[in-house]
């Protein structure tokens, strides 16, 4: 349980997470809408710390406090706030909880909202696996049930807030960069990720990382970088990672001729945004940028002793990620 560390980044995601749901979205029957909110809160607290925990003592004591802080200070029984997730004389579960949605792909109008119907929301995940194995040069076999439906609503989730980044835990073949990869696709981002050979070291993978912090800096794209641990040729790779999660920059990645390279790419959009045409600005919009557009979305294993170590070396990969078990 090394990362189980909390600080007040867990709480801004929280707010971050209200944040997207638009008033327009709100019923306009008062009891209904504070019903609703507190289900949204709910769901976000969900998602920021319920998820990062590994074992059902865990959860059920989480819920436990989860139901008895909610009686206390906002007055709402949990079992009514979520009676169209249970049965009638039924009491709320962990497992009930799993068909608790909040999330834009449902409507046309990318307004995050309750998803009431679990069958309607496969239904649409489906639907887009389906535009984009059709679109797609490495077509997806995918079978989506609720499991999958999970995980990626909670990618969707975070790629929506700006700045956001997400550890995916679990075993290779579990379904982390598959779902990663449709959850971009639902968000309709760009996804990049490196491609290894014998070749590959160090030079080559600063090459791709100035080509991602391009795409989302100079380019303005809201863009997905996708990094596994079977690509960790050199653990320095991870620290760059880590870098990228904490100030949205690798130290010393770009040479001064680079910098004035990147500095011209965006000098007309920063004219625009009224910065100052200083390189040392014009640097800092670049990077502003990077951390607004790029998602990181990092796929470990937590099995042997390297996912510890690596949570310990680089607290950006725990502080700064919003984690989701598979």
């Amino acid at each position: 349980k090394s990362h189980y560390t909390f600080n007040l980044r867990d709480v801004s995601r929280v707010v971050q997470g209200m944040l997207l749901q638009r008033a327009k979205s709100l019923s306009t029957d008062a009891a209904q809408a504070r019903a609703m909110g507190l289900r949204l809160w709910i769901h976000e607290v969900l998602r920021v710390f319920f998820d990062r925990l590994v074992d059902d003592s865990d959860r059920n004591w989480f819920l436990e406090f989860l139901q008895g802080y909610t009686e206390t200070h906002f007055q709402a029984n949990f079992n009514d706030l979520f009676s169209h997730l249970i049965e009638p004389g039924e009491v709320l579960s962990t497992e009930n909880l799993r068909k608790c949605f909040f999330g834009h792909y449902m409507n046309a109008e990318d307004l995050y909202e309750e998803v009431p119907n679990v069958d309607d929301l496969i239904a649409k995940m489906e639907e887009f696996l389906t535009d984009y194995n059709g679109m797609s040069k490495r077509p997806m076999n995918l079978a989506i049930f609720l499991y999958a439906a999970e995980h990626v609503s909670r990618v969707c989730r975070a790629l929506k807030q700006p700045g956001a980044h997400m550890l995916m835990c679990g075993v290779g073949g579990s379904g982390r960069q598959s779902l990663s990869r449709l959850a971009g696709f639902i968000c309709n981002m760009q996804t990049i990720q490196i491609e290894l050979s014998k070749s590959y070291g160090v030079t080559e993978w600063k090459e791709d990382l100035k080509k991602v912090l391009r795409t989302a800096g100079a380019d303005d794209k809201p863009t997905i970088f996708l990094f596994s641990d079977t690509q960790i040729k050199d653990e320095g790779f991870v620290e760059d990672v880590n870098n990228i999660l904490t100030s949205g920059e690798v130290p010393n990645l770009f040479t001064k001729e680079e910098i004035g390279g990147v500095c011209e790419d965006i000098r007309g959009d920063a004219k625009r945004e009224g910065v100052s045409e200083t390189q040392n600005d014009l640097f800092q919009f670049f990077i502003n940028r990077v951390r607004a557009n790029l998602h990181v979305i990092l796929c470990l294993s937590p099995i042997g002793d390297s996912f510890r170590e690596r949570c310990r070396m680089f607290p950006g990969l725990v502080n700064c990620t919003t984690i989701d078990w598979f």
